[in-house]
């Protein structure tokens, strides 16, 4: 004979012991993937471009607060570059809760990569063009939205920017191709209790 004992709202008791019920552990409650529609040949771009430009809403209708969280999971990305140019593609994101929510279009947040080519005219030797060629893996990012009261939404904003600080080379010899690929957002939720971080 197994003998169940009083758990409290979020654990769970049965004849095999006790433990967190599943109301407990985080879930996720909405998704959206996105992909590039500028993949390719890229030009000169002093103001930033748009590779990638998404929103998430969701409402909580559980009648609970929730504790939510953003995974932001971007594809690898390459890119392709000639001398003496500075290309760079940021992650931007931002996001708004409340009873009708409006994010701001989100600028550059250091959440990007890029890269810079120059020769240095003070140790110029025979070469006087090169081309660079740059790939980083897929990474995530884990952005906390904190709680949400019940019949509150969110509304989550995210923007890959594509951008060309410096100087350009142009001409038959350049060569400049950015890929973003892709991204998925993944919203998560778990009860929120006093003392959530």
């Amino acid at each position: 004979m197994s003998l169940r004992i009083c758990t409290a709202e979020f654990m769970v008791s049965t004849n095999r012991g006790t433990g967190m019920a599943e109301s407990w552990l985080p879930r996720m409650v909405a998704e959206r993937m996105v992909t590039s529609g500028r993949d390719g040949a890229t030009e000169r771009a002093p103001d930033q471009v748009a590779f990638i430009d998404t929103d998430l809403l969701w409402t909580n209708t559980t009648g609970d607060p929730q504790h939510l969280y953003m995974s932001v999971h971007r594809a690898s990305r390459s890119l392709v570059t000639s001398t003496p140019n500075t290309v760079t593609l940021d992650d931007a994101w931002s996001f708004d809760v409340g009873d009708s929510p409006a994010a701001p279009i989100p600028a550059a947040n250091d959440k990007g990569f890029g890269a810079r080519i120059k020769r240095n005219r003070s140790t110029e030797t025979t070469v006087s063009f090169c081309r660079l060629f740059r790939d980083i893996p897929d990474w995530v990012s884990n952005v906390d939205i904190g709680y949400i009261g019940p019949d509150e939404s969110v509304h989550f904003r995210y923007r890959a920017l594509y951008s060309t600080p410096g100087e350009w080379r142009t001409g038959n010899s350049a060569r400049h191709e950015m890929y973003a690929r892709w991204a998925r957002l993944r919203l998560w939720a778990s009860p929120w209790v006093s003392g959530s971080i």
